[in-house]
């Protein structure tokens, strides 16, 4: 708990090679007092996926004090739609008035020690925005910020406030860059020079990647379709557009805290031929070991 309140980290679970890093940070501040549960929304196929489902069963058979397997509701036909767009149903979970969910990509490969504890904070001093995100690494819109406050050079490609920036969001290259200075500054334990020691407000109606945020179980539960149900369904519209909108509130992007996500499928083939996930998983597992 944190100032009285349940904390829940969950994901849209999918992938073992990149939540096998993030849980380790999970797990790390589950031992800290930090996260009460952890929760893995499954978003698998069940053909071509049985190595990643058995994952989390395996996490779930390890960790049953603290672990949570969670599945879409029965009942609900979204029609023949990518999967992606199912997640917004793990909202109906997520109703809990005393409880900060944390939402994180499968692939988010780097939690910073204070993160959790900042970014929940601030989602309790703050319970007006729809969202609070982290300084997401790898995530346009952060990248943009990140440059106007001179941590990431524009050298690299000069990033605009836009979700789907061609340089922030499809340069495989800038992401290298990006990935290679803040893995720089967390061996050297130095992340916290990358801070941006303010807060930026996220417009009403704008687009932002969705990888991590911090929301609140009383919105949820309050909304007029029925708890937690989001109309539209689909959760990065609904949270960074339309409910937003709707509030009037904009979002905010806590700049002290600090994730790192891995990549965005126009990226893969500049990533992939790194070893840079190979330094994230060293990295998480010294932190878990700690």
């Amino acid at each position: 708990m944190i100032d009285g309140k349940r904390v829940i980290a969950w994901t849209p679970y999918g992938r073992e090679r990149t939540y096998s890093i993030l849980i380790k940070y999970l797990e790390r501040d589950v031992h800290r007092g930090l996260i009460d549960e952890v929760w893995a929304y499954m978003n698998t196929d069940p053909v071509g996926q049985e190595a990643d489902i058995a994952y989390a069963h395996q996490i779930a058979a390890e960790h049953p004090d603290w672990f949570r397997i969670k599945h879409r509701p029965e009942g609900i036909d979204l029609g023949h739609l990518p999967k992606q767009r199912y997640t917004g149903l793990a909202y109906r979970e997520m109703t809990n008035p005393d409880t900060v969910y944390l939402r994180f990509d499968d692939d988010v490969v780097y939690i910073h020690e204070n993160a959790i504890e900042n970014l929940v904070r601030a989602r309790l001093q703050m319970p007006a925005p729809t969202a609070v995100f982290p300084i997401i690494f790898n995530n346009a819109i952060c990248s943009h910020f990140l440059q106007a406050c001179g941590k990431v050079p524009t050298e690299w490609g000069a990033v605009q406030p836009y979700c789907m920036d061609p340089i922030g969001w499809a340069n495989g290259p800038f992401a290298v860059r990006l990935h290679e200075l803040l893995l720089d500054h967390i061996e050297t334990g130095t992340v916290d020079q990358l801070y941006l020691y303010q807060d930026f407000t996220i417009q009403p109606g704008t687009q932002f990647s969705v990888s991590c945020f911090a929301s609140l179980g009383s919105m949820y539960a309050g909304l007029p379709d029925g708890p937690g149900v989001l109309v539209p369904d689909e959760e990065e519209s609904w949270h960074t557009i339309h409910h937003p909108l709707a509030t009037g509130a904009p979002n905010i992007l806590r700049g002290d805290a600090i994730v790192s996500h891995w990549s965005f499928f126009p990226q893969h083939p500049f990533l992939n031929n790194t070893g840079l996930l190979d330094r994230y998983r060293e990295l998480a597992d010294k932190a878990v070991a700690s």
